[in-house]
């Protein structure tokens, strides 16, 4: 009977771990979210995971040749009890898939170039315009201040929309 088992990856090799596996034909599963990066004056988008170290492989240990997965680059080790191999809940990664975990990076009620308003802190009340969003919980605010245009970074829930 196939069941979803959980795999330690080496640190930030989950990506390298997922391709491995699949090209082997498991069956895996990797929860990410995308992040912005700035890196050298640019942002960029990746993907970062939701559990980082770990991914899943559904397979069935009695029919399977899963001795490989152990040796596969980017994967630190199947988790095992001894000799067994725990099982996630039923359900566990069709309720993750379910929850669309694995979305883009945006935020229906707030878009680039948006009026947005800040809520508390020093600029409470300040109209600024959203320059972008800087992951799922941070958004960058261009703000009009003494004649210049200054950026700063705020929570997304510490600013609300103008119309």
């Amino acid at each position: 009977m196939r069941k979803w088992y959980v795999i330690n990856t080496h640190s930030n090799q989950e990506l390298r771990a997922e391709a491995n596996l699949t090209r082997q034909g498991f069956q895996v599963y990797l929860p990410y979210f995308l992040k912005a990066r700035k890196h050298a004056r640019k942002v960029d988008i990746v993907k970062k995971a939701l559990f980082p170290g770990y991914i899943f492989v559904e397979l069935d240990p009695t029919s399977d040749n899963w001795g490989s997965i152990n040796s596969t680059y980017g994967v630190r080790r199947l988790i095992a009890a001894g000799s067994k191999l725990p099982s996630l809940p039923d359900g566990f990664v069709a309720n993750l898939r379910e929850a669309k975990i694995d979305q883009e990076l945006s935020d229906p009620d707030l878009k680039p170039g948006q009026k947005v308003k800040f809520l508390s802190g020093p600029f409470a009340n300040i109209i600024g315009s959203l320059s972008h969003m800087i992951d799922r919980e941070r958004i960058s605010v261009l703000l009009n201040l003494l004649g210049r245009e200054v950026n700063t970074s705020v929570s997304r829930f510490g600013v609300t929309t103008v119309t």
